[in-house]
């Protein structure tokens, strides 16, 4: 961790010069002291800045810094973000020039005052923090830093929105097209890092609108899994031809990818673009994986999916069908025939309940609630028709398992989850959709014990359950309540508590290493495994993750691939330490003010959709299309909180 020799970081002043620095202060920023062997000079952002090394030249990186935001980071739409930023950058220079009398440095801390009072955004405003800050503390520093020095900056543009998105969509400048309906730019943007946008509009878990500061004003984030789904949809029901960048010249090196999921869609795509010849292996018949067979039409319809799979393979992505590694596909295979081998195997082995009766092989214990979806998905008879339903689980998969069992015909349906309501990792509004549609809800109780009847289930014993201390995963944990037992009346039991990724495939001669959790090891950040030629990305590299988070990887995953076969091994570059530096320090200040009067109030816009009744007993699609009224409503509410952070590191050479 680098030692801070001087600086201002939110609320904290740190001035340690003329320290000996085996006594400077940690660094409250979590970063390396050197980034790619270049050792860290200073940090920058919105929060102040941090220098790590006395000879850094605080002013020409101050200066720096805002010429950066105002050529990229502002929007442009007001004076004070366009230009001011601009003179700021200009008056530094000048105060670093030689011109260090107090008239300068008033006329500068003036220019950033205006810029925090009156730009627009709060893109400007953040940015002058810095400034004001090295004004107001440190102007003795001044003539200190007059000598050139041989720096190199990186920057990283984010939003506390961005940042909390693992595809790292960027989200403000997507709206900001949404505002002026420019639909099929705010596609283009999303598409950068996001190549399956209709899917993720539809069933991405958005922890994105955790970290929206809209929600700090008026309760509700903006609606921005809805809003990245608007230009998807227009691009679809206007029948406009899909936009994609041009490819990059074919490269003469091929690539395999065991898995048609998310994740291996994904990096097929951005592999292409970059010019590889990519061929994907699927085992079953359909693309899509779990996305396909795990999540029901109702969700994500399957001809939407089909769509964005398509437009996938029309960059040259070959899919073969019914391939399975460990049956009639293996490593070595792959790594004969393909210059670099991507695993996306997703995660279809479910986890035992681990109860009295589970392996007696009774009629009416399903196998897993993955597999009862997947039966459904492929046209399978599900075997509910009339019968009483218990599903066990409390995450999205235990949900649809419960809403599809009554699409099916069952009677009567039931969850039962361990823990509280308030618990569940399924979404909350999940949850209300599947009350609505007349689910039986049994929170705080456990199976403990399938009862049968000649070899047949006929209910399931369940134990009240009472929540007592917190466990590792912050919850608390749940505890029978003694002499509570009672039976569930049921003809099927679903199991639905949790998937791994079988790796049972694995031969010794594969060579790669494991974790306990039944994923491949890889290095961090790089997505390699032990073998330097295979990768692995989604379900097998992090265990069973959602959507956008497997995209988010399989797309780091195809830049670490590129970089391994152009350049011989991957690595990350500066300003991408630094984006995962800002992510894992948090962008977003849940406990901000962010004042009313700034920021008016704006109900959120909700899309139409269909009522219980009219939903449950079929498989249309639930929630409708924003209408292009609604997207640009909604876009209104986001308040482009856009944000740039910048290292100044050590170099022999330019930085970017």
């Amino acid at each position: 961790m680098p030692q801070v020799c001087y600086g201002f970081w939110k609320n904290a002043k740190f001035d340690n010069r003329g320290k000996p620095a085996s006594e400077w202060s940690e660094s409250p920023f979590k970063t390396s002291e050197a980034y790619e062997g270049k050792p860290l000079k200073a940090l920058v952002n919105w929060d102040g800045f941090l220098v790590f090394d006395e000879t850094a030249d605080i002013l020409a990186i101050l200066a720096n810094y805002m010429n950066e935001i105002s050529s990229q980071g502002c929007c442009g739409r007001c004076f004070p973000g366009r230009v001011g930023t601009r003179l700021l950058a200009e008056q530094l220079m000048k105060i670093r020039s030689g011109c260090t009398d107090k008239f300068e440095l008033d006329k500068a801390y003036e220019i950033a005052q205006s810029i925090h009072l009156s730009a627009k955004c709060t893109v400007a405003p953040t940015a002058s923090i810095p400034v004001m800050r090295f004004i107001e503390n440190f102007a003795d520093q001044v003539k200190a830093s007059v000598v050139p020095a041989e720096t190199a900056y990186y920057k990283h543009i984010t939003a506390p929105c961005t940042a909390g998105c693992p595809a790292n969509v960027q989200i403000p400048e997507f709206i900001e097209q949404i505002k002026d309906h420019r639909f099929l730019d705010a596609l283009s943007i999303i598409r950068e890092t996001m190549p399956l946008a209709g899917v993720c509009g539809r069933v991405c878990p958005h922890p994105c609108e955790l970290n929206c500061r809209r929600g700090l004003v008026d309760k509700d984030p903006v609606s921005i899994m809805v809003l990245k789904r608007a230009p998807w949809d227009y691009e679809y029901y206007q029948e406009k031809a899909p936009i994609l960048p041009p490819k990059a010249p074919a490269k003469d090196k091929k690539i395999g990818i065991v898995g048609a999921g998310p994740a291996g869609l994904t990096a097929a795509y951005y592999l292409a673009l970059m010019g590889y010849e990519c061929k994907i292996y699927e085992w079953m018949q359909e693309p899509g994986g779990m996305v396909a067979l795990g999540i029901p039409d109702y969700r994500e319809p399957r001809h939407l999916l089909r769509r964005e799979v398509d437009i996938i393979k029309s960059l040259g992505v070959e899919i073969e069908y019914g391939r399975k590694l460990g049956d009639d596909l293996s490593l070595q295979y792959l790594k004969k025939n393909y210059d670099a081998v991507l695993l996306t195997i997703g995660a279809w082995k479910s986890r035992d309940m681990g109860i009295e009766g589970e392996k007696e092989g009774f009629t009416g214990i399903h196998e897993s609630g993955i597999l009862f979806l997947r039966e459904q998905a492929t046209g399978k008879d599900t075997g509910v028709k009339g019968k009483k339903i218990v599903v066990v689980g409390g995450g999205n998969t235990a949900i649809d398992c419960v809403r599809v069992a009554l699409r099916e015909g069952a009677a009567d349906v039931n969850l039962v989850y361990r823990r509280s309501r308030d618990e569940m990792p399924a979404e909350d509004y999940e949850i209300v959709d599947a009350m609505e549609e007349g689910i039986n809800f049994h929170f705080l109780c456990n199976p403990t014990k399938i009862i049968a009847e000649d070899n047949v289930v006929t209910g399931v014993e369940c134990v009240r359950m009472e929540l007592g201390e917190p466990d590792e995963s912050g919850r608390r944990r749940p505890q029978p309540v003694k002499d509570s037992e009672f039976i569930i009346d049921c003809d099927v039991i679903i199991p639905a508590i949790g998937q791994f990724t079988d790796l049972t495939f694995l031969k010794e001669e594969d060579g790669l290493e494991v974790t306990k959790w039944s994923t491949f090891k890889v290095a961090d950040d790089l997505y390699v495994t032990s073998d330097p030629q295979i990768f692995s990305a989604g379900d097998c590299e992090w265990g069973p993750m959602t959507v956008v988070k497997a995209i988010g990887a399989a797309r780091w995953s195809s830049i670490m691939i590129d970089r391994y076969l152009t350049e011989g091994k991957p690595y990350l570059k500066p300003e991408e330490i630094l984006q995962l530096d800002l992510q894992k320090n948090k962008v977003f200040d849940k406990k901000e003010d962010v004042k009313e009067q700034e920021c008016p109030t704006i109900k959120r816009v909700h899309q139409h959709k269909l009522t219980g009744e009219e939903r449950k007993s079929n498989y249309e699609e639930v929630e409708k299309p924003y209408t292009d009224k609604q997207a640009y409503d909604e876009a209104t509410r986001c308040l482009r909180c856009v944000r740039m952070a910048m290292v100044a590191l050590e170099n022999k050479g330019e930085g970017e």
